[in-house]
């Protein structure tokens, strides 16, 4: 038989019409081997659908487990270069196709891929549950085929029944989905497999690239292939969060300012996540938890949550907080983050954990003010140290309250700015120069008036001092030589006069000074 394929060159876009025109339709008859099993080309609907069905197969992104080979749990999370691969596609999807439903397989590194996608085409995202599972990495490109010189029938009988589980499965995903364009995403065994189901016979392998898409149409009796594993849209970088248009100017600088802040901050601890790696693979014995300035214990028992608590964490970082509080005996707790490096450090973290269920916790790639979850998804949302970086905290504190129930809680963790204004600006320029992603120091009025403002109400408060060691503190986001001699002189020049309200004092030859910390719980008001 002749299998006939269109490929479209990276890079290369067609419009829907002139991609129905260019597809080319799958010839052929099944051989002898494959005669048993139900093939995908056979699959026809009940009623000829006004509009042509489209079936876009989308790969998932890279995830941990593709880099660290020596971890071997089912349900790995994404790499920092996954998440940027998902971003991007989600991002080119959005902005070339008309998606009407979006579909997933289970494993999480599917769900998560969908899941930005479903983000940024405002989707709802079903997950498939009894899509077919077991199919063998080395399938996509070396299908077992029944000769007279294979040695191993039985591999053959396994991909035979594997090949007819995936079509029977398909067959029931386009159940009241004739007519629509959809987008499942899975593996690329999966996709190579369903590709050859629908040229019956053939024998050609496939590669698969993360995140890349392959196309099937069904238009007018007869399916057509359009296209096998486009990639253009990974050589575009995208910014992290989906821009709508604006309604008005002011919309529309707000949107800007957010989308800069986000991608400073990003940036910024992107690259104090690959510093602190070359810093703690040259010293391994340095490799240490971050220091807290609340204890998960402590927190849990502030916040007053149990085994049946659902936890987001905005600001999830490296993931020690997360798995801390999930340690702690807290049922739930996902962790979100800008930074695609922090959290592939936090899911690297995660599968290490052996003390911890895994699937008590997992991350997501979002900023804390457009978060992919449904509404009142949890139960409390925990920021430690997060509103400092953001200018205009608004639309973060107006995010996490759509996403808790009603009289849901906000545990709000940060530093208490001093109401002298002269030391809190000194302070700030201090904080500006150690880490320029910094924004602001409000004092705890502020912040309480910042809650009240976004509809919840402070339950309790509570207020104390955390003294730090200079040298740890600068360290700790492995600053270069320059700025930390340059914060060191600010701290220095405050020492005789208390510039800064830090009570910065001399410890041989360190410089130690008290951080003013603030905890809020507060809770969602009615309405």
């Amino acid at each position: 038989m002749i299998l006939q394929m269109q490929f479209h060159p990276a890079g290369q876009r067609s419009e829907q019409q002139t991609l129905m025109q260019q597809s080319v339709p799958v010839h052929g008859t099944p051989s002898p081997n494959e005669s048993r099993a139900r093939s995908a080309w056979s699959l026809r609907p009940p009623t000829p659908p006004a509009r042509p069905t489209r079936l876009l197969l989308a790969c998932h992104a890279e995830n941990v487990q593709s880099r660290q080979l020596h971890l071997t749990p089912d349900e790995a999370g994404l790499s920092a270069k996954g998440w940027e691969q998902t971003t991007a596609l989600a991002q080119w999807l959005h902005a070339h196709e008309e998606i009407d439903v979006l579909l997933t397989d289970t494993p999480l590194r599917a769900r998560l891929t969908a899941q930005r996608i479903g983000q940024q085409l405002d989707l709802r995202l079903q997950a498939l549950p009894y899509w077919p599972r077991g199919g063998e990495a080395a399938w996509a490109l070396e299908p077992p085929i029944a000769t007279p010189s294979n040695q191993s029938p039985e591999a053959v009988a396994r991909y035979t029944t594997y090949s007819e589980e995936l079509v029977n499965a398909l067959s029931r995903l386009l159940t009241d989905r004739w007519g629509k364009t959809i987008l499942l995403v899975t593996d690329a065994v999966t996709i190579a497999t369903l590709l050859r189901s629908f040229a019956p016979g053939a024998e050609l392998g496939i590669g698969v690239a993360h995140t890349s898409t392959s196309e099937v149409v069904y238009h007018e009796g007869r399916w057509a292939l359009a296209y096998i594993n486009r990639t253009e849209h990974i050589v575009r970088r995208s910014p992290l969060r989906r821009t709508a248009p604006a309604e008005d100017n002011q919309q529309q600088t707000v949107d800007r300012e957010l989308n800069a802040e986000i991608e400073k901050i990003a940036q910024f601890y992107n690259q104090m996540a690959l510093r602190l790696d070359h810093e703690s693979s040259e010293q391994p014995e340095n490799r240490q938890p971050p220091a807290q300035d609340m204890s998960s214990e402590q927190i849990r028992r502030f916040a007053e949550l149990g085994e049946e608590s659902r936890l987001l964490l905005a600001g999830a970082g490296s993931g020690w907080l997360a798995l801390d509080l999930a340690q702690s005996g807290i049922g739930e707790v996902v962790g979100v983050d800008v930074s695609p490096v922090m959290l592939e450090k936090a899911e690297f973290l995660r599968l290490s954990t052996k003390d911890v269920p895994l699937q008590r916790v997992n991350f997501r790639l979002a900023p804390a003010h457009d978060l992919p979850f449904q509404d009142g998804r949890f139960d409390a949302a925990l920021c430690v140290h997060l509103l400092h970086h953001l200018a205009n905290p608004r639309p973060t504190l107006r995010e996490l309250y759509r996403l808790l129930p009603a009289h849901g809680r906000l545990i709000l963790i940060d530093i208490d700015g001093s109401d002298d204004a002269v030391k809190r600006a000194t302070q700030n320029a201090i904080e500006n120069r150690r880490n320029p992603t910094h924004a602001t120091i409000r004092t705890g009025k502020q912040l309480t008036s910042l809650l009240e403002e976004c509809g919840f109400q402070v339950e309790k408060e509570q207020r104390w001092k955390v003294e730090r060691s200079a040298t740890v503190w600068l360290s700790s986001i492995a600053v270069d030589e320059a700025t930390h001699t340059a914060v060191l002189e600010m701290l220095e020049a405050s020492v005789e006069t208390d510039a800064a309200g830090l009570h910065v004092r001399r410890q041989g030859n360190d410089l130690r000074f008290d951080a003013q910390i603030v905890a809020f719980l507060a809770r969602k008001t009615a309405g």
